[in-house]
């Protein structure tokens, strides 16, 4: 291995080490985006529960309501096609309290959702007023012009410049965040001399799920008039029977759209305005980014990663280290290769020239093109170089897991390592004696 090739196998071991350790948000708007994710994926892994709980409630209330109207009631046709119940005066109590349990199961159907849509956008509100905070700790002189002015008599109330400068941050964000989504865009590109929304194909879905938050918040989901007309000039496109006055829901399909779109866009928008504001930590960006495509790989969410994985590639042009770019390269070829296409994988590994890169790069160029006796070899010649990062990645990493499959591979794992491929052995400390007060 040449000198040059050693030290990207070096840097890729660390760009590694880094993404599964989690040490990828040192920066102030990486540990942001890293919480907004973590909320946003809460609501969207909670949401399937609650919605089954919710159903098993309705379910049984219907139950209980439809048995109490079986047995204990008289049925006859009334009026109009309905039926009619007659039951003795002692039952009509019971009869409305299962009717009401059966109505506030129906009704938590169509509220919950609608709750955890609020909740979705409320916390890309949340994230994007931190954000905020954090671009003017890193351009104070963005401040310049901020709305508003101070009296001396203020400035002596706040006692320091540090004081009225958080003043003045507070109500700046406050006045940002009492806006549209589309001005809050609006201000941050000419704040910040930037072109957000070119190319972005997911900002009519941000607009019109925003409104229809609005909507939830608001008018209980009926249709208004600015719901129409924004989404209108936004290009957003609409159920094919949103009119005036009609009720909007949630389906789990929209919820999962709202989702994807939100996390596309807080990443998007996070990246862009770390490397305008920070130009000189773009390693610190491309680990974060590096981090979260990572991440959807392992969880096989494949059309999210091929969205992020295209952005981290193609449309950003600058990166910290050419081993994190071919990184990228590698696992935007996966995100293809893993969700079925096969022929845009090979294309996006084959635009590389791999030749000259380091083994492990190879060994991944051979793997996207299921090239698996190749694999074999590479991985031998690998040995044990970086054993404890090479038997993880061998284990766990999503790049892997059909070249797991092959039969020669476990073979070849345990001859390089000289332990089975399926079994791991730790070194636990001692355990507790009785002297502590802790039982062994």
């Amino acid at each position: 291995m040449n000198e040059k090739a050693a030290e990207t196998a070096q840097n890729a071991n660390n760009t590694n080490e880094k993404v599964k350790s989690g040490d990828v948000n040192s920066n102030p708007i990486g540990r942001e985006l890293d919480l907004f994710v973590k909320q946003i994926d809460s609501l969207a892994d909670t949401l399937p529960e609650a919605i089954g709980v919710i159903q098993k409630v309705n379910l049984s209330s219907m139950r209980d309501f439809a048995d109490f109207l079986a047995n204990e009631c008289t049925a006859k046709p009334g009026d109009g096609g309905k039926t009619e119940y007659r039951m003795n005066v002692g039952k009509y109590l019971k009869y409305r309290r299962l009717q009401g349990r059966f109505q506030k199961a129906q009704l938590a159907q169509q509220i919950v959702p609608r709750t955890f849509l609020v909740s979705l956008v409320s916390q890309f509100d949340a994230f994007l007023g931190r954000l905020i905070k954090q671009l003017f700790n890193l351009k104070p002189e963005a401040l310049d012009v901020a709305e508003g002015t101070l009296t001396f008599s203020q400035l002596v109330e706040f006692g320091s410049i540090e004081n009225a400068k958080d003043y003045v941050v507070e109500k700046e964000i406050e006045s940002v965040l009492r806006r549209s989504h589309a001005e809050q865009f609006d201000w941050l590109e000419n704040k910040f001399g930037l072109k957000l929304r070119v190319n972005l194909h997911a900002w009519p879905v941000f607009i019109e799920l925003t409104e229809r938050r609005n909507l939830f918040v608001h008018s209980n989901g009926l249709v208004s008039r600015q719901y129409l007309n924004v989404c209108k000039r936004h290009g957003s496109a609409l159920e094919p029977d949103a009119r005036l006055g009609k009720s909007l829901g949630v389906t789990r399909e929209y919820f999962e759209t709202a989702h994807e779109c939100l996390f596309e866009i807080g990443v998007k928008l996070a990246q862009v305005l770390w490397r305008k504001l920070t130009p000189d930590d773009l390693d610190g960006a491309d680990q974060n980014l590096l981090g979260v495509g990572y991440e959807l790989l392992d969880e096989a969410r494949y059309r999210l990663a091929r969205c992020l994985l295209d952005f981290s590639t193609e449309t950003l042009k600058r990166h910290g280290k050419e081993d994190v770019r071919l990184s990228m390269v590698v696992n935007r070829a996966q995100a293809y290769k893993w969700s079925g296409d096969d022929d845009s994988a090979t294309r996006i590994i084959s635009e590389v020239d791999w030749s000259a890169t380091a083994p492990k790069f190879q060994l991944a160029q051979a793997v996207i093109l299921n090239q698996f006796d190749k694999a074999l070899q590479i991985m031998t010649n690998l040995g044990k170089s970086d054993a404890h990062l090479m038997k993880m990645a061998y284990r766990e990493w999503p790049l892997f897991k059909e070249l797991r499959k092959v039969p020669g591979f476990s073979r070849t794992f345990e001859e390089i390592f000289g332990e089975p491929l399926n079994t791991v052995t730790v070194d636990t400390p001692p355990l507790a004696t009785e002297s502590t007060g802790i039982v062994q």
